[in-house]
């Protein structure tokens, strides 16, 4: 017999078997990887943009990159879950907010960086 979280079973029927939601293929990978290319140079552009638009608040900017992120990449992969997605997706954050900041140059003061942290942190809840 083997403990199962569902109490007893044989050691056939009591093997573990691995969640489809956090079984991520390789082709996965690659979609992800793909959107959140996709994500980092049109977030920092339209980061950017926004700055430009409304320069008293550019932390609102990292907000709407951040949870974009999460969701388009979540999206992407079908709702699948993993660590490898969760470095894709606050990779593709930082990188718009580099390109943001090539196009504009320095974006956030200390409280910014705190919503910027933020923003990484909503789009990598998303599929961890």
């Amino acid at each position: 017999m083997i403990q199962a979280p569902v109490g007893l079973k044989c050691r056939e029927c009591g093997q573990a078997v691995r969640m489809p939601t956090f079984d991520v293929q390789p082709t996965y990978y690659a979609r992800a990887g793909g959107v959140a290319v996709a994500i980092a140079i049109g977030g920092g552009l339209l980061w950017s943009l926004f700055v430009s638009l409304f320069p008293f608040f550019p932390s609102l900017g990292a907000v709407a990159v951040g949870y974009a992120a999460g969701e388009l990449i979540s999206r992407a992969v079908n709702r699948k879950r993993g660590v490898g997605l969760a470095w894709i997706t606050g990779g593709s954050v930082v990188g718009a907010f580099l390109i943001a900041r090539i196009i504009i140059g320095p974006l956030l003061g200390p409280l910014g960086w705190l919503v910027f942290g933020f923003s990484v942190y909503a789009a990598v809840k998303k599929v961890r």
